[in-house]
């Protein structure tokens, strides 16, 4: 991950932020949750109302003005210790702006890696972007924003969660492209224990199980599937899953291994 001025900020994991891979110290939990809601919009100014939702989450104290200056000036005075210009946080009539570049966050570095391997895998360029993913994956240190309370932040936290079972994912994808039909099928195995409404997931694991030679194996995720469907929201495969169980039956290697080698 470039840097600037050799500092960073994490959000994937506990919120900190960080000079030549040392944490510089952050105290409070208003002057982190502060530091994520702008941290979160870098380059944007983020209304003084939203940074105080974020902060007490739609139950700020009487005395909210005075301790949102006390946390901006906090922060302020945590990043000039990392080295940062003090106009790093600006202030404006209607909020304040962190003006660190996103390059310098993990998690707009994630979001424009698996952007980039998105295209790679599109293009057929498999390898790189596993590469490219397997890489990314170590700037998530814990879960998103782990160490902020605030239960608005926590909202995004888990979207941002998502985001990160989106390149698991992905990866998955980039797995049966090179045919590495195994390793595809841990991966999302591990994605339907987590989300099992998800029909696409067992769209992919079904497909990767009949590639890697067990026929059976895809069709019991077919049934498996069917029943957590119909008894915990009350609906049936849909036609994407439907059309691949029925090519299964049929052993269309053709419809089945669209997109994958051979």
């Amino acid at each position: 991950m470039s840097t600037w001025n050799d500092v960073t900020i994490r959000l994937l994991g506990p919120v900190a932020l960080v000079r030549d891979g040392v944490p510089c110290p952050m105290q409070g939990q208003r002057q982190r949750r502060f530091l994520a809601s702008v941290a979160l919009r870098a380059g944007q100014v983020v209304s003084k109302e939203a940074i105080i939702e974020d902060s007490w989450d739609g139950e700020p104290p009487l005395t909210v003005s005075g301790q949102l200056q006390t946390s901006a000036w906090m922060v302020r005075k945590a990043l000039m210790q990392a080295g940062l210009p003090r106009d790093m946080l600006g202030s404006h009539d209607r909020g304040y702006e962190l003006k660190i570049p996103q390059e310098s966050i993990d998690l707009f570095v994630f979001r424009e890696a698996v952007r980039k391997a998105r295209e790679l895998h599109q293009r057929g360029r498999h390898r790189d972007a596993a590469e490219k993913l397997d890489a990314v994956q170590a700037l998530w240190r814990g879960p998103a924003l782990a160490d902020v309370t605030s239960s608005r932040l926590r909202l995004k936290a888990e979207s941002l969660e998502e985001e990160r079972t989106a390149a698991v994912e992905l990866r998955a994808q980039a797995d049966l492209g090179l045919g590495y039909y195994t390793e595809a099928i841990t991966r999302l195995n591990g994605l339907v224990d987590h989300d099992p409404f998800r029909e696409d997931l067992y769209v992919n694991l079904m497909k990767a199980y009949y590639a890697e030679g067990r026929q059976a194996d895809a069709i019991q995720v077919f049934h498996q599937a069917k029943k957590i469907l119909r008894e915990q929201i009350g609906i049936n495969p849909g036609v994407p899953m439907t059309k691949v169980m029925q090519a299964i039956l049929r052993q269309d290697e053709h419809f089945l291994r669209a997109g994958t080698p051979r």
